[in-house]
């Protein structure tokens, strides 16, 4: 199904979006926008979630493409299921645990503004109202009226948030969630011994610990085929690392792997860590232009102490994109600290919602002030001249 309401053409499947004119505003800027990652997605999890793809057109001409999903996003029992948050709830669920509704422009399964591209006839803060405005015309589709009750805009960088601050105008409401923690890549690793040895000693010795406690762990990157043998597994493995969220959404992910590994081939990592002939662990990412974006970790928590599982997933990451010739290892939210200490930096990423009730858009007001990032230690890993090279760029 397709819905056209000018400047706007709406679709509900990637098969109806006409490729030139995607791929003329897309291009190769961002692979969470290729027509390739979203069918993989779409086709996998139609069954969880509803997605809309818009094309904005001057004429004929497009100038801007976005994505948008509905999805419900579930608090669990004693997380923040405060009785100011049960005010927005769209379900009652038997556990206490609060599910929301919610149209998302953005990625909800990657840290980081990939809601929508633009063509340079259009401003990023025009582009930003254009979508703005879709996700407004969208509200006014009788296919999905009711369909969700929450709107939000996902993450941007500080400079990005500033060009978006346009959709205040729209009545959203900014609001700052945790960091996302990015690496910087330097020149002069080549090699990941390289990046070990720009480490000062407490930290090395540290890396080199846990390297040693994983030693025992095989890291094979999957085929298709093989991730297709261990679906199963696999799920298990995300799921038991969900289950640690305090919220929840999305828990059939992993049966993506399958279908982005064969679309997108050599830019989608499905990493599986064995011990033996058993799947302990595996890590997810995207090559996506110079930077190596790390999606998802699954664990199985009874190895993960001994084996130093979850450690060595991140340095794999890091090893991966020395060996890509990456600029930049985007690791995205969560475990700040063991992120520190690999070296990654914290970047403040804004948010933008709002509800569909003008009263209940009122009442957010108080909720997302109380909204903090996790506070953390910043370590700093590596010795002088690392950091004497990163303010120079």
């Amino acid at each position: 199904m397709h819905i056209q309401s000018k400047p706007f053409t709406f679709f509900t499947k990637t098969n109806e979006i006409p490729t030139k004119d995607w791929e003329h505003v897309v291009g190769n800027s961002n692979i969470f926008l290729s027509l390739g990652y979203l069918e993989a997605v779409s086709q996998n999890l139609s069954k969880d979630m509803q997605f809309v793809y818009v094309l904005v057109y001057a004429g004929a001409s497009p100038l801007v493409a976005g994505v948008f999903q509905i999805a419900t996003f579930t608090y669990k029992k004693g997380a923040q299921t405060n009785l100011l948050l049960k005010i927005f709830q769209d379900s009652k669920n038997a556990d206490d645990s609060v599910s929301i509704r919610g149209l998302v422009c953005g990625n909800m399964f990657a840290t980081g503004a990939h809601g929508y591209a633009y063509t340079q006839a259009v401003s990023y803060a025009s582009a930003t109202e254009l979508i703005a405005s879709a996700a407004k015309e969208i509200g006014k589709i009788k296919y999905y009226e009711d369909a969700f009750s929450i709107q939000l805009f996902k993450e941007y960088e500080d400079i990005s948030a500033k060009k978006a601050a346009v959709l205040e105008d729209f009545k959203y409401r900014p609001f700052q969630a945790d960091v996302a923690m990015v690496l910087p890549i330097s020149k002069k690793w080549s090699t990941f011994q390289q990046y070990l040895n720009s480490m000062k000693a407490k930290y090395r010795t540290k890396a080199n610990s846990a390297l040693k406690k994983a030693s025992a762990l095989q890291l094979v990157s999957l085929s298709a085929l093989e991730i297709e043998q261990h679906e199963k597994r696999l799920l298990e493995l995300f799921n038991n690392v969900q289950q640690q969220s305090e919220y929840r959404y999305g828990k059939n992910y992993p049966r993506t792997f399958k279908s982005l590994k064969e679309n997108l081939k050599d830019t989608f990592y499905c990493t599986g860590a064995f011990l033996d002939e058993t799947l302990v662990g595996f890590s997810t990412a995207f090559l996506n232009g110079s930077t190596l974006e790390a999606n998802y970790v699954g664990l199985d928590y009874s190895y993960n102490t001994r084996f130093a599982l979850y450690e060595r997933l991140l340095y794999h990451y890091v090893e991966e994109a020395i060996k890509q010739n990456a600029t930049m290892v985007h690791l995205g939210r969560t475990s700040e600290l063991i992120k520190s200490a690999l070296g990654a930096t914290p970047q403040q990423m804004t948010l933008f919602v709002k509800h569909s009730s003008k009263f209940k858009n009122a009442l957010l007001k108080p909720i997302l002030e109380k909204i903090e990032p996790s506070e953390f230690t910043l370590r700093k890993p590596f010795k002088a001249d690392f950091y004497n090279d990163l303010e120079k760029t």
